[in-house]
């Protein structure tokens, strides 16, 4: 039975919610269509399609699709660290917890029947599905540029205005939203897509080069953010982001979905930022602006403490 729109909206604030305004009732979407690129290298992160991985460890990964994003999506130095939270777990089972621990706390916050309908199963394998290849690595984060204010002011509230958090605007009758994951400023959760379905939110997975090798490698989590036209770019330009970029009630339901992710993979996603992965890439996007790695860091930490009393094991095992 398809999913009704109120089951797939839930909030991280432990609160069941439905779409909101019937101005964004849910209809068929249309995405403009573009010819595939075309790859001259692998980008800064040097993938390797043999392997189907980036160069290095996992933590040596994670901190190159890390790189800071700048606006009109430069990227900024390279880090030097990760934060704890991501540097001592990425890559490793180490104290991933039980799906039992996982179970009561989504139980206990009322998100059982959403979040913990699919825990038990794994997620998706490239090759657009085949389950002899790699299974889902990276845990791509995206902002959702929208909507844009263009030349007019921010709204008093955006974090509480309906119109920017709707998340009835992201969804698709016909189910081809661009995401797994959309995630407001108030912290409701979109479930578009399971994590065991393959799907592909970037430029780099859809070149030419892959064919459908990398459908199934990402998982894709989309944060809203309005945007605003930035001076000296044209009147229709996107490319000025709030600061902050997002809220504490988006970094704990990224957390918590990037929790669910993990163990769902059996292993610390390797997280990034879509403007590396699709760096090189002409007319690619400049997302996430301004997010704030610790505070989301932060976050996780915190979620592993409120998981940590009901963990079965820290070595991975589920």
């Amino acid at each position: 039975m398809p999913m009704s729109p109120c089951r797939r909206l839930i909030v991280a604030a432990l609160i069941l919610a439905c779409p909101a305004p019937a101005a964004f009732a849910v209809g068929n979407c249309y995405f403009p269509k573009r010819p595939p690129a075309t790859l001259k290298d692998m980008g800064p992160c040097r993938f390797d399609p043999e392997t189907q991985t980036y160069a290095g460890e996992p933590a040596e990964q994670a901190r190159c699709l890390l790189t800071p994003v700048l606006p009109v999506g430069h990227l900024g130095p390279p880090l030097i660290e990760l934060p704890d939270a991501l540097a001592h777990f990425v890559g490793t089972g180490r104290d991933l917890p039980s799906r039992a621990a996982l179970r009561a706390l989504l139980a206990d916050r009322g998100l059982m029947e959403t979040l913990g309908d699919t825990l038990s199963e794994a997620v998706a394998h490239a090759h657009d599905g085949d389950p002899l290849s790699r299974s889902a690595t990276y845990f791509v984060l995206h902002d959702t540029s929208s909507p844009n204010f263009r030349g007019l002011p921010w709204p008093r509230a955006i974090d509480d205005d309906p119109k920017v958090n709707s998340l009835a605007r992201y969804q698709c009758a016909n189910r081809i939203e661009r995401a797994h994951v959309f995630i407001n400023r108030r912290g409701a959760i979109l479930l578009a897509h399971d994590f065991i379905v393959p799907w592909r939110a970037t430029k780099f997975e859809t070149a030419t080069n892959h064919g459908s090798a990398l459908k199934g490698l990402y998982l894709h989590i989309e944060l809203i953010q309005p945007r605003r036209a930035l001076s000296g770019y044209g009147r229709r330009n996107d490319f000025l982001a709030p600061d902050p970029g997002f809220t504490q009630e988006q970094y704990d339901a990224l957390a918590l979905v990037y929790t669910i992710a993990s163990v769902r993979a059996g292993f610390w996603m390797i997280p990034g930022y879509h403007a590396v992965i699709d760096e090189g890439i002409r007319d690619k996007h400049d997302d996430p602006q301004n997010f704030d790695l610790d505070a989301f860091a932060a976050r996780l930490t915190a979620l592993r403490a409120a998981l940590a009393g009901g963990r079965e094991a820290t070595t991975g095992s589920n």
